[in-house]
């Protein structure tokens, strides 16, 4: 080896690296064209594959018959689908499964994965893979952590109104399964976490703050120009968001909320409004440095 690879730096002056930020970042699938669009961020990781935040890829899909993934998507160990609209039939590991609009579908390692359109219409998808951090570690998956399954859209909605305390600010379910109650999880993968977030007319949800990336799809927001989140580094003595950036949810579209910032949702319209916020959760939660904090 040649001396010129390696080097050492000193301990106090260097121990906090300066990481690029991760930008707080928009996509709506209708700006997308037909196949698979990744929102790549990974020219702030200093990385040569696609990566939306260190941990996961975030892509929206638009099939208008049959779509295989490229090897690219493969090297994962969960893959999360939720049904913007259409119907749509996914061949993985050998299984058929059928999802509807508003349908979530998870499936761990596949040594192939193809969607067929099974409506006159287009389908459109919102699909996380846990792929940027499988080609960090320069490591391929080799089990199954965790059955496929299919939360329907049915299932979502009762739970949500079964489980969320009107009591709460939060009125919310987090996704789970057997596979991750065994850890103590409780998220939809063992990497991936999933909240079905609903937020009332005439409501504010107060700064929380996480040490995870969250990549959120806005699945119902009739009233974008009154539905939004604040987002900031600093909240105030009676716990605002101190010079916030404002993200108005956009039926169809996603952001990206960088972690360690205060973000708080508001809704002043006249209407009910659903985010889907996809973490890699589960995996900051096993290794005790989540970090999330609610006002």
């Amino acid at each position: 080896m040649e001396e010129s690879y390696i080097h050492a730096y000193e301990y106090e002056k260097n121990v906090n690296p300066k990481l690029k930020d991760i930008p707080i970042t928009e996509k709506n699938i209708k700006d997308c064209d037909y196949g698979i669009t990744p929102i790549d961020l990974s020219e702030n990781y200093s990385v040569d594959y696609k990566s939306t935040s260190p941990n996961l890829l975030a892509s929206f899909v638009k099939i208008k018959a049959n779509l295989d993934f490229d090897k690219d998507f493969l090297n994962a160990t969960s893959h999360f689908f939720f049904v913007i609209s259409g119907t749509c039939k996914i061949l993985s590991n050998s299984q058929n499964f059928e999802i509807s609009s508003g349908d979530i579908f998870i499936c761990p390692f596949s040594h192939s994965l193809t969607l067929n359109n099974n409506s006159d219409s287009d389908v459109l998808l919102y699909y996380i893979n846990d792929s940027p951090l499988l080609n960090y570690m320069g490591s391929i998956p080799c089990k199954r952590t965790f059955q496929p399954a299919i939360y329907s859209k049915d299932f979502i909605l009762t739970k949500l109104k079964e489980l969320a305390n009107p009591h709460n600010n939060r009125k919310g379910i987090l996704l789970s399964n057997k596979d991750t109650e065994k850890l103590g999880i409780n998220t939809i993968t063992p990497i991936l976490w999933s909240l079905y977030n609903e937020l009332p007319p005439k409501t504010s949800q107060r700064p929380h703050k996480h040490n995870s990336v969250a990549l959120d799809l806005c699945i119902v927001s009739e009233e974008p120009e009154n539905i939004y989140t604040l987002i900031g580094n600093k909240v105030d003595s009676e716990n605002n968001i101190i010079d916030p950036i404002k993200i108005n949810w956009k039926q169809g579209g996603m952001f990206v909320t960088p972690p360690g910032l205060w973000h708080s949702h508001h809704n002043t319209g006249e209407t009910c409004a659903y985010v889907l916020p996809i973490q890699d959760a589960g995996l900051l939660l096993y290794q005790r440095i989540l970090g999330i904090v609610l006002l």
